[in-house]
């Protein structure tokens, strides 16, 4: 939140700044979104646990199913509830 009210703060200021000097802030206003998304994207998510499966599908992404990150719970009878059964 620190850092939308910051560029907010900054977006503000380059246009006030622009009708006070009289020039067209559109460069700085967007070197400002750059700087925030930059920043948005150093933050960066969860991690992910440090056993936690990673399946590589065909595709060019990772997939991930809902059951991979189910508890080790042996109550299933002896399989492996982290295995996951293919779509429903």
């Amino acid at each position: 939140m620190k850092l939308l009210f910051g560029v907010i703060a900054l977006i503000a200021a380059a246009m006030v700044a622009g009708v006070y000097f009289s020039f067209n802030p559109v460069i700085l206003i967007f070197v400002i979104l750059g700087f925030g998304l930059y920043m948005v994207g150093r933050i960066g998510g969860p991690l992910l646990p440090e056993d936690a499966p990673v399946v590589w599908g065909s595709g060019h992404c990772v997939y991930l199913r809902s059951r991979d990150y189910v508890s080790g719970n042996t109550s299933c009878g002896g399989e492996d509830p982290k295995e996951g059964d293919g779509f429903r």
